[in-house]
């Protein structure tokens, strides 16, 4: 009976420190197609700009990202990462209200952070190939579920308004998104707090058993 000798340390640990040196540079690269996507826009930026950003080969960029557009659909998921963990790490509050103003100022925190990817994706629409809206739909159901399943919660507590958590979950991200738009990109940051008392008083009315 054969067996399988277990691989040495050192051969571990080498398979490690690439894993490490891979997501290192796939973080570099995206960071420096943030940094040329702001100062040129989608339309203007080629994979030469953001390889040079890098300091890698284009050919390297290649090798981690198929081509311009996923490098901007990883930033656009990059941000909405950060709004779905901004929702999600905010304490819970028996009071609906609390509990939506609590989430409402972390993710309008989160995106003050991060104003810059904020104006890059909301000014620099991804392309509107079938690929790509297949795949952005896909990203939304997924990163709007937890959201749906916090709806879910309420309905069952009868704190929420009866319907379909998942309908509610995409109109209450329309409304913040919207007001994300017109609070860092149109207002350029001005008015947070009232932009998260208006979108919080509209949710809550939104979900209010009727």
């Amino acid at each position: 009976m054969a067996f399988i000798m277990p691989a040495p340390a050192s051969q571990k640990q080498g398979r490690q420190n690439r894993e490490r040196q891979k997501t290192v540079r796939r973080d570099a690269i995206l960071a420096a197609a943030r940094s040329v996507f702001a100062e040129k826009g989608y339309e203007g930026a080629t994979i030469a700009d953001i390889a040079r950003e890098a300091g890698v080969a284009s050919g390297t960029v290649y090798l981690y990202y198929a081509s311009k557009t996923d490098l901007f659909a990883a930033l656009n998921g990059r941000l909405f990462e950060v709004i779905g963990e901004a929702l999600l790490k905010a304490e819970v509050h028996p009071d609906v209200r609390e509990n939506t103003r609590e989430r409402i100022n972390g993710v309008f925190a989160a995106c003050g952070e991060y104003r810059d990817l904020v104006r890059l994706v909301f000014l620099n629409p991804d392309p509107r190939s079938e690929v790509a809206r297949r795949r952005v739909q896909s990203a939304d159901d997924a990163r709007l579920r937890p959201l749906a399943e916090l709806i879910k919660t309420g309905i069952d507590a009868g704190v929420v308004r009866k319907g379909d958590p998942a309908f509610l979950a995409r109109i209450i991200n329309g409304l913040v998104i919207s007001a994300l738009y017109q609070c860092f990109v149109l207002s350029d940051g001005r008015d947070v707090q009232v932009y998260e008392g208006v979108v919080t008083d509209m949710i809550v009315g939104a979900l209010a058993p009727a």
